[in-house]
């Protein structure tokens, strides 16, 4: 072993607390920035999930009054899968034990069938039925 080699196995031995130090930082380094990319990878497969299991829209068009012919129209557009018509309107909720009132939008629902957009999803009660089925 020559004279350099023993000089550097004596400042390692001298250094050692200091380079496990250096060691332990860039490891904890290394954690977090694989945490943070799995906490992303897993927000995002939520997120797309999400949208996927209650057919969210990406895109929302808010128009003050418009014919049926410009649906026609929108869903001629490329890239375009699916267009939904109806009518919206933005409302503020009173709530009890919410101190300032609270915004809500209430949508209007297909005379029959299923929403194609926007799924609702029912925490209690059951969904309105149309004209049609009520007999």
């Amino acid at each position: 072993m020559s004279l350099l080699d023993l000089k550097l196995l004596r400042d390692l031995k001298a250094l050692k607390s200091q380079a496990l130090a250096v060691a332990l930082v860039m490891a904890c380094g290394l954690a977090m920035m694989i945490m943070t990319r799995s906490l992303i990878v897993s927000l995002e497969t939520t997120r797309d999930a999400y949208y996927r299991d209650n057919r969210f829209a990406e895109v929302f068009a808010r128009l003050k009054r418009a014919p049926n012919a410009v649906a026609a129209q929108l869903a001629a557009i490329p890239g375009v899968a699916t267009v939904q018509t109806g009518i919206a309107l933005s409302v503020t909720l009173d709530l009890p034990g919410v101190l300032e009132p609270a915004t809500g939008l209430i949508q209007s629902l297909p005379e029959q069938g299923e929403l194609t957009l926007n799924r609702l999803h029912l925490r209690a009660g059951r969904i309105l039925v149309g004209r049609e089925s009520t007999g």
